[in-house]
């Protein structure tokens, strides 16, 4: 299996979609009850900036099985310039293959390129797949706020998971608190 991770263009918008819209029937990714459409995205897909703040997806065999993207953080307020958001969406039939994992691994050691020191992971707290993705990546819990939202009837929380990428002058260090300690 070789996975191809490249710039998200406009004729992928619907296969990105439809992974989105996979993830809303479990409740454990999104606050989004009910399926969006390319249309409702299309500002959303604009923001996007492969300089700065890139959208990918993974392809295995040429079939778009995953993205990911960084959006800035706190509606992209000048003083956050170097924290950005970072999602991460897999197909359904393409869980537990690490592929989330290789995604966000990448997004890390490109971060510096587009200017981000730190990355903020946000998921519910009952979203055990992405807690230990976070952890094995050296994201670290930043702050809970409980029982925010509700799913299917189900009060749940949201996690706020950090990865700082240090600089060290005119050098990037990816460095977490793990390999600090």
């Amino acid at each position: 299996m070789t996975m191809v991770i490249r710039d998200a263009v406009e004729m992928d918008w619907p296969a990105i979609v439809e992974i989105y819209n996979q993830s809303i029937p479990g409740g454990t990714s999104t606050a989004d009850t009910s399926p969006v459409t390319v249309a409702d995205r299309i500002d959303w897909f604009r923001k996007f900036d492969p300089q700065k703040r890139p959208l990918w997806v993974a392809e295995i065999d040429g079939e778009i099985v995953a993205w990911i993207g960084l959006t800035s953080f706190y509606a992209g307020r000048p003083a956050y310039d170097a924290t950005a958001e970072v999602s991460t969406y897999i197909a359904t039939a393409h869980h537990k293959k690490g592929i989330g994992t290789a995604l966000k691994k990448r997004m890390i050691e490109k971060c510096p390129d587009f200017g981000v020191t730190t990355l903020v992971s946000v998921a519910f707290d009952h979203n055990d797949g992405t807690r230990r993705m976070n952890e094995k990546l050296g994201f670290v819990q930043a702050g809970h706020l409980p029982e925010i939202a509700e799913i299917a009837g189900v009060k749940i929380g949201v996690v706020y998971s950090l990865r700082r990428i240090v600089s060290c002058g005119d050098t990037f260090l990816n460095v977490s608190e793990k390999d600090r300690k």
